[in-house]
C-alpha cells in the first residue's frame, strides 16, 4: 500500500517553541517515525505544498492544496492524507471535497488538537485512523478522520459534513451528529444511519469573489453590503429563525436586493414554523437545504 502524505502545516505539524507554538518542518518525519514505531512499517512519500497554522488559511492557499493534490492523483496512490490545522479544518474538507468530490482516490485530512510531543495530542491516532481508512479500500471521496476527546475510537465525516467547532472545543461533529462511519480495532465500519442527498458537482468551479458570512446575535448590527459582494449568507439561530421584526434586518436585505445581491440563510429546515420563518419571502431570503453552514459558505464562494 502506497500513501501521498501532504503536510500543510497547523497544530500537527507544530511544536512548541519557547512561549509558543509553531510549525516545525521536523515533525513531518516526526509523525511518519512514530507510526511507524507504533503501528509498523507502511509505504508513505511526503509533499508539502506550503506550510502555516490553519487560521491563516486563505483562498490562494486553498488553490495550491488542490492543485497538488489534483496532481497527485494521477501517480498511482492508494490514498493521500492531508495534515491539516483543527481550526479551519471544516472549510479545506469542505472546499476539497466539493471540488474533488468522488475522486476514486480517497483522500483523508487530519489534524490535532495538541502537538505531536504533548502525550494529550490525538494527532497520531487521527493519522493511523486515515491509513485505516484508506486500508479498507471500500469508499470514495473526500473524508477527515478525527477522534474526539472521551471517544473510544476515531470518527469518519464526509468532509463537507462538518459542522463550526464550539467555543474552547476541539471535537469535530458531523451534520446532525452522523459521521459518516467510524473506525473500530483499525476497521472501517460504516454507519447504517447515515444519509445523504444528491450531490452537486463543483470539479469545474474556483473559489471567486467575496461572499458575507453574517451569524445573528442580540442587538446585531448589519454589515455593510458593498457592491463586491456577490452572496450573503446568514445563518438562523439553532431553530433556523432570524429576527424578522428588525428594521436593520429589513433594511440590510432591502440594500442586497437593490444591488442585485442574492441572500441565502442556513441552518433552516422544515418543522418548527415559528411565524418568524413567515418574513423569509417578503425580505427575499432563499433558505438552503440542510447542509453545514461551512460547507454552504464554501458552495457560495465556488459559484
Amino acid at each position: 500500500m502506497k500513501i501521498l502524505t501532504v503536510f500543510t502545516g497547523g497544530t500537527i505539524g507544530s511544536s512548541r517553541q519557547g512561549n509558543s507554538i509553531a510549525p516545525d518542518e521536523k515533525n513531518t518525519f516526526l509523525l511518519l517515525q512514530m507510526y511507524h514505531e507504533q503501528y509498523g512499517a507502511a509505504a508513505f512519500e511526503t509533499v508539502a505544498p506550503y506550510t502555516i497554522l490553519s487560521e491563516n488559511l486563505n483562498a490562494k492557499r486553498l488553490k495550491a492544496l488542490r492543485a497538488c493534490i489534483t496532481e497527485q492523483l494521477t501517480k498511482g496512490y492508494d490514498g493521500i492524507i492531508v495534515t491539516h490545522g483543527t481550526d479551519t479544518l471544516q472549510y479545506a474538507a469542505a472546499y476539497l471535497d466539493l471540488v474533488l468530490g468522488e475522486t476514486d482516490t480517497p483522500v483523508v485530512l487530519v489534524s490535532a488538537n495538541y502537538p505531536l510531543e504533548d502525550g494529550r495530542s490525538n494527532g497520531l491516532k487521527n493519522f493511523a485512523a486515515a491509513v485505516d481508512f484508506i486500508r479498507s479500500g471500500s469508499e470514495k471521496g473526500v473524508f477527515v478522520a478525527y477522534q474526539n476527546t472521551g471517544s473510544d475510537g476515531a470518527s469518519i465525516h464526509r468532509g463537507s459534513r462538518l459542522l463550526p467547532h464550539l467555543p474552547y472545543d476541539d471535537g469535530v461533529h458531523s451534520l446532525f451528529f452522523q459521521p459518516f462511519g467510524t473506525i473500530q480495532n483499525g476497521v472501517f465500519v460504516k454507519n447504517p444511519d447515515y444519509r445523504e442527498g444528491e450531490r452537486e458537482d463543483f470539479s469545474d468551479c474556483e473559489l471567486n469573489g467575496t461572499v458575507l458570512f453574517v451569524t445573528p446575535y442580540v442587538g446585531i448590527t448589519y454589515p455593510v453590503v458593498e457592491e463586491s459582494i456577490k452572496a450573503v449568507l446568514l445563518q438562523g439561530w439553532h431553530s433556523g429563525t432570524l429576527p424578522t421584526d428588525s428594521e436593520a434586518l429589513a433594511a440590510f436585505c432591502q440594500t442586497a436586493k437593490e444591488r442585485g445581491v442574492p441572500v441565502y440563510l442556513t441552518g433552516s429546515q422544515d418543522g418548527f414554523e415559528y411565524a418568524t420563518k413567515q418574513a423569509f419571502e417578503t425580505l427575499g431570503i432563499q433558505v438552503l437545504p440542510p447542509m453545514s453552514p461551512i460547507a454552504a459558505y464554501v458552495r457560495l464562494w465556488l459559484r
